[in-house]
């Protein structure tokens, strides 16, 4: 049973972090429920502790609730915890695209397209994108439920994809980068675009994902959470359609599987335990 005030464990947790030079600690699975009053992990409870987590702006990598129907992740895994305070100052390195990355034309071919529906949006061009970001199947999660709360009230969000790095043990449980996805055209209008934007970074939030992209196929805008609230649009990616062709380098540099594994395998540098 808690019996501990998960508020005060939070802000603990802060402040130890933010002792630290690198603003980053690390801790085990066992030992972060442990400090919460928790000897066994669950759906409501591995919720709560992500929302205490978020609401006292710590990141934490790998995610700690579940994903589809089993946990990836073991008690005696190590959880790293950051400060979301800290300016951002890092890049990741633009890596180029293969030189095949358009052998097929398909960058061509997708401007004389029309998807009649969200999920033609998601077949036949968010797939086909994420292939050539270095994603394969086995990356790839679609449909990834994953339990959450507001306030007292837990619920299973659904997102449309979410990707990751199947080849490295260490990142199993990390993913690299969520897409929601939209009929074709949604997003012409503004209001769609934030209401797209805010749905898709309530989700990095939950899965602790630091990108993120929305896309109708037409308009195509990816984000880095911690980037403003949650109503500012700050894209480090937004191109149309017929431009993805000439901006894919671009795109390949932010977010390719690529780019975004030495992304997440930096934050995993530290060994300094938290108390």
């Amino acid at each position: 049973m808690q019996s501990r005030d998960p508020v005060d464990v939070a802000a603990t947790l802060w402040a130890d972090v933010e002792k630290a030079t690198s603003r980053t600690k690390r801790l085990k699975l066992r030992t972060l429920l442990g400090k919460f009053g928790y000897s066994k992990r669950s759906d409501s409870n591995t919720a709560e502790i992500t929302q205490h987590l978020t609401d006292v702006q710590l990141t934490f990598q790998p995610p700690i609730v579940r994903f589809g129907e089993h946990w990836d992740i073991d008690l005696e895994d190590w959880i790293y915890l950051s400060s979301q305070t800290q300016e951002i100052t890092e890049t990741i390195p633009h890596l180029p695209p293969p030189p095949t990355w358009n052998a097929d034309g398909w960058f061509s071919k997708i401007t004389q397209l029309e998807f009649r529906t969200e999920k033609e949006v998601e077949i036949k061009f968010i797939v086909p994108l994420l292939t050539r970001l270095g994603y394969n199947d086995d990356d790839r999660f679609d449909g990834m439920p994953v339990p959450a709360a507001h306030g007292s009230r837990s619920t299973i969000l659904v997102i449309d994809f979410a990707v990751f790095n199947n080849d490295l043990k260490s990142l199993r449980n990390q993913p690299l980068l969520t897409v929601e996805a939209k009929r074709e055209d949604r997003l012409k209008k503004q209001q769609e675009l934030v209401n797209a934007h805010n749905q898709a970074k309530s989700y990095s939030l939950w899965t602790q994902c630091d990108f993120f992209m929305v896309t109708d196929s037409r308009t195509i805008q990816a984000f880095r959470l911690g980037r403003g609230r949650l109503d500012e649009l700050n894209a480090i990616f937004a191109c149309e359609r017929h431009e993805l062709l000439e901006h894919f380098a671009e795109l390949y540099g932010l977010l390719s599987k690529d780019a975004l594994t030495r992304h997440y395998l930096a934050k995993q540098a530290t060994t300094d335990e938290t108390h």
